[in-house]
């Protein structure tokens, strides 16, 4: 085993595999003293909270065995009750303190590293029953107080350091005292004026809890909108969902017991209402170490964007459209059951169900598809199978004939259409012929993007460019053709070699970008630069490579427009942030990204935003951090690695102006 490889923990990225020792503001590898008091402070405050957990397990604190929850849904012995009851909090105390413990475990040479575990532990056991019962209990007022006030001071002080440890703004630091002072007053002293035992009543502490919180979320926004990096927005991100979990269980279940008081009237509503409130709490709780742990990891952090985007958001919106069904149907039966006789309220009961049932499916759909559009800022339908893609199942089409060409003979296929080889009708010359496949030659859109690309490319002259000869609709054929090239795509070219020497590379690339540079000064956008449409020509000395495939080209302040009806533009693989998210003003700089992601795919034989689905892909390119290519291919040169991360950089305005720049950048020593 390397030694010199260990977990290096900052908190930009909070656990980071490194080769080399990194230091920061919060490392407290040249301060012993101070480590060790700081883990000596964790120690003490975690075993005090063992011991008021300890203490409440006790015979003597019975009252969360009088809950009738268990009793009148299950009708289950007392003792079976009171595990249950307990089962609950011991179960928000087990995930809040598992993450803590790893975190401590790993990096105990960070103070907030400490500080964070701390608080997980903490605001975990704030959040049990168990404590608010041994705060209310005469004679423990302080033992359980003291938890409740440090579990708020360290949610609030969370909210306000993370992740740089550091206050947004420096003048912060002073509402700290008052922070300590509300929450020892509020928790603490019985007698005190702002005791939250006193203001619940009047609705003081509802005002004065939710105002600190406030104050740690707008802090929050702060630092996302003007202080933060790419990588402390990923985490910051996922922080604050993490804490809208808590903070929404507290605003729902504590506003709806105030403003209908009906769910405290009959036994039934209101233990219906208190076990939907326990089972969102576990939920909604646990949410908090769960985002804190997403947020922490580095390593294929964007990836788990996609999973918590597919799996885990979505799942979090299935459960909270069901919980609100429940309370909608709660409520209801509440009024509803004042009003009218038993037999009424079956029936009513049933036609809710019914409506449910009928409604949850395509309710769910609409939001999962609301988060992917207003929260991730993907636009393309990536869920839809294309209908390009869908005919390549097709079988191929066969007896094709155009009167002016002979001998066709397939010899390629695409998702859109297939390519012949043919002769001239004199039989003096070698075609190309590109015909639509018959599988969407019925659709107009796509006969009208088809016959656009022959017009559009019939139009330019460049030696790295496909010439058109002729186009046109014959019967029902759709057909360009095209000069005939000897070479294979650079596609191919990779599969064989694996990895194309950097000379070789921008040698393939200096006539493509030659062509790009052309085609913009023309208007024109190609939108789908990869290795399958660019050919390499070996009929010419020295050899060319040609730009190929202007089927989705867009012309730069046109008039007309084709829709997109197979749901996206572009290859995802290669696709610019500014088209995953639609935007208006894609210009050529979206043609320089997508070839930046091909030179470091032919230099390295890989993608730089490789991931196991689609979702995931668009993520990537998106919100991760453009790859250091000497991470894959050591030996690359610096400047390279440089050019190449400029070309990839999310903001079109900071990539380079023209293809041939990055080119140039690519070969300067």
């Amino acid at each position: 085993m390397n030694l010199n490889r260990f977990w290096a923990y900052d908190w930009n990225n909070l656990f980071v595999m490194s080769t080399t020792p990194v230091t920061h503001e919060t490392s407290l590898t040249n301060r012993p003293a101070l480590r060790w008091l700081l883990l000596g402070v964790w120690g003490v405050v975690v075993v005090y909270t063992l011991m008021v957990f300890g203490a409440v397990l006790s015979p003597q604190f019975s009252s969360l065995q009088s809950s009738s929850i268990p009793q009148i849904l299950f009708g289950i012995p007392s003792m079976l009750r009171m595990i249950v009851d307990y089962g609950v909090d011991l179960l928000l105390m087990f995930g809040f303190s598992v993450i803590a413990i790893m975190l401590v475990v790993n990096r105990s040479d960070d103070w907030f590293a400490i500080f964070t575990s701390l608080f997980l532990i903490v605001f975990g056991a704030r959040i049990t029953n168990l404590v608010n019962v041994i705060s209310q209990t005469p004679g423990y007022e302080m033992q359980g107080g003291l938890i409740l006030a440090m579990g708020d001071i360290g949610v609030v002080l969370f909210s306000l350091l993370f992740p740089t440890g550091k206050f947004v703004m420096r003048w912060m630091k002073f509402l700290v005292p008052l922070l300590v002072l509300t929450m020892l007053g509020m928790y603490l002293f019985p007698d005190s004026p702002i005791y939250w035992v006193k203001m619940t009543g009047n609705g003081l502490y509802f005002a004065a809890a939710v105002t600190w919180y406030l104050i740690g979320i707008g802090s929050s926004v702060v630092r996302y909108a003007w202080y933060s990096s790419l990588a402390q927005r990923q985490q910051i991100r996922w922080i604050f969902i993490g804490t809208m979990g808590p903070f929404l269980w507290f605003v729902v279940f504590q506003v709806l017991a105030g403003f209908f008081p009906d769910l405290n009237g009959s036994d039934t509503t209101r233990t219906s209402f208190e076990a939907i409130s326990r089972l969102a709490g576990i939920f909604m709780f646990l949410m908090l170490p769960l985002f804190i742990t997403i947020s922490v990891v580095r390593t294929r952090l964007f990836d788990i964007d996609l999973l918590i985007n597919r799996s885990l958001v979505y799942g979090i919106l299935s459960i909270g459209l069901a919980l609100t069904f429940a309370l909608v149907f709660i409520i209801a039966s509440a009024i509803f059951g004042s009003m009218h006789s038993s037999d009424q309220f079956f029936f009513v009961a049933v036609i809710f169900s019914v409506f449910a049932g009928a409604t949850f499916q395509p309710l769910r759909k609409k939001l999962q598809r609301f988060v992917d559009r207003f929260f991730y800022q993907i636009q393309v339908d990536y869920q839809k199978t294309p209908i390009e893609i869908r005919a390549e199942a097709d079988t191929h089409s066969t007896g094709i004939t155009i009167s002016s060409y002979q001998n066709l003979k397939l010899i390629g296929h695409g998702g859109m259409a297939e390519v012949y080889r043919a002769t001239d009708s004199n039989g003096r010359r070698s075609v190309a012929v590109k015909v639509l496949r018959a599988a969407l030659a019925g659709d107009e859109q796509f006969q009208k993007r088809f016959m656009r690309e022959a017009e559009i490319v019939s139009r330019l002259e460049h030696d790295n460019i496909v010439k058109v000869m002729d186009f046109g609709m014959e019967k029902t054929s759709y057909f360009i053709v095209m000069e005939l090239l000897s070479g294979p795509d650079l596609s191919t070219l990779l599969k064989q070699e694996k990895r194309i020497p950097l000379s070789n590379t921008i040698g393939i690339l200096r006539g493509i970008a030659d062509a790009l540079d052309y085609a913009h000064q023309k208007g024109l956008v190609h939108r789908d630069i990869k290795p399958s449409n660019v050919m390499l020509d070996s009929s010419t000395i020295p050899s060319r490579s040609v730009l190929t495939d202007f089927g989705i080209a867009k012309m730069v302040d046109a008039h007309t427009r084709i829709t997109n009806t197979a749901g996206m533009l572009g290859t995802f693989d290669y696709m610019s942030p500014e088209q995953i998210q639609a935007s208006a003003s894609v210009d050529g700089r979206a043609d320089i990204y997508a070839l930046g992601v091909m030179t470091y795919q032919m230099l390295t034989g890989r993608l730089p935003f490789e991931r196991p689905d689609t979702g995931a892909i668009l993520l990537a390119h998106l919100n991760a951090p453009p790859p250091d290519i000497r991470e894959a291919k050591p030996d690359t040169p610096r400047h390279t690695a440089h050019a190449i991360q400029k070309a990839l950089a999310k903001n079109s305005s900071e990539r380079f102006g023209t293809a041939k720049e990055f080119i140039a950048a690519l070969e300067t020593t």
